[in-house]
């Protein structure tokens, strides 16, 4: 089921005008194992006062890996003739777990094609398909619609088929049923917190291992901060490309206007785009101060997640370079002073709450 997307909201003023915000999802991000033994999509959860913002998460993999792990176990028997779920062809489709102004809900929308095998006293080995073509949130469980064809079909088969219209097509209708509450179970937690409460990084933060093309971080040692002790750091690197202008681009960072569109919220502070001006991001979960600026090739910031050790910030370099060739603008980023350990789920909430967001938000590029 495809769905026509509002337009994005550029402004504040655009929200009252009946446009839609975007959301952010965790779509690209990789897949971890949960306690359950199931892979769990990581994702990113930016400050969010009571819950109020859509945050939305793909986890479509574990919806898969728990069709697999739960189908399979499907067997029925009548006499002599027998049949099971051997495995999952294939699911194509959407399931997301979304959260919207204190509220988890599920929206799945899928195809699943299903592999049966049997027997039957005039047939040892007899196998086919059960086709759902769609199965979604919202749909109930006298609903669903099964088609169940037989490999190389023959009379002494038909009794298979026949017992898993009978037995086995109930028995995936009640578990179908199961899907939704397991999946708010599983994966409600990460997109929502407690009322009053902040996550603890304003993001969360598993241990990742890093997949994009950025070079090894380096390690190094910054200046102590107003914590005790030394700050372990290292440097993160990126490289992203942009359709559009160095001066578009560069303004993107520096104009109040466009810093609220593709962060979905007015700056909690803002002093200008100045040396020596600070601000406030994402509720204050992102703070720094501009260092130089040097239109529309070069901006330096210091900038810090606010889980970070206390005063202790880092020097975020970012570079602009227009090809008039290709009509790209290449953003180079080098940030130094990244806490040890921080240095992943930084990187993936700045390709997600920036890069994805500021693409989306303008149409500077293409996301896959």
């Amino acid at each position: 089921m495809v769905q026509q997307q509002r337009p994005l909201c550029l402004n504040s003023a655009s929200l009252l005008a009946g446009c839609e915000a975007s959301s952010h999802s965790a779509s690209d991000t990789p897949i971890l194992s949960s306690p359950t033994g199931l892979p769990r999509a990581v994702t990113m959860v930016l400050h969010n006062p009571n819950n109020w913002h859509w945050v939305n998460k793909d986890v479509s993999p574990w919806a898969r890996q728990w069709f697999e792990d739960n189908l399979t176990k499907l067997d029925v028997q009548d006499g002599d003739i027998e049949a099971k779920v051997s495995r999952i062809q294939s699911m194509d489709g959407d399931v997301d777990v979304s959260q919207r102004k204190g509220k988890v809900i599920t929206i799945f929308d899928v195809k699943l094609v299903l592999e049966y095998t049997g027997s039957a006293p005039d047939v040892d080995e007899v196998s086919g398909t059960i086709t759902v073509p769609e199965l979604a949130h919202d749909t109930n469980e006298d609903e669903y619609v099964f088609d169940v064809d037989i490999f190389s079909e023959s009379k002494e088969k038909q009794p298979v088929k026949d017992i898993v219209r009978s037995k086995l097509v109930p028995l995936l209708r009640k578990e179908f049923q199961k899907l939704a509450p397991a999946l708010i179970a599983e994966h409600g937690k990460d997109i929502q917190h407690a009322s009053g409460s902040h996550p603890s990084s304003g993001f969360s933060t598993p241990n990742l291992h890093s997949e994009t093309s950025s070079s090894k971080p380096s390690q190094s040692t910054s200046a102590p901060t107003s914590t005790s002790g030394i700050v372990n750091t290292v440097t993160v690197t990126d490289n992203e490309e942009f359709r559009t202008t160095a001066e578009e681009l560069y303004q993107t960072f520096v104009d109040p206007g466009r810093l609220a569109a593709f962060t979905r919220s007015p700056p909690r502070l803002f002093e200008g785009a100045k040396k020596g001006g600070k601000f406030e991001l994402f509720g204050g979960n992102v703070s720094g101060e501009y260092l130089e600026l040097d239109s529309p090739t070069k901006l330096v910031q210091s900038w810090r997640l606010s889980q970070w050790p206390a005063g202790h910030y880092s020097r975020l370099q970012i570079e602009f370079d227009q090809n008039d060739v290709d009509h790209v603008t290449v953003m180079r980023v080098m940030w130094e002073g990244v806490p040890a350990g921080q240095e992943e789920v930084t990187k993936r909430n700045w390709l997600e709450y920036y890069i994805k967001s500021i693409k989306q938000t303008f149409g500077f590029g293409t996301l896959l």
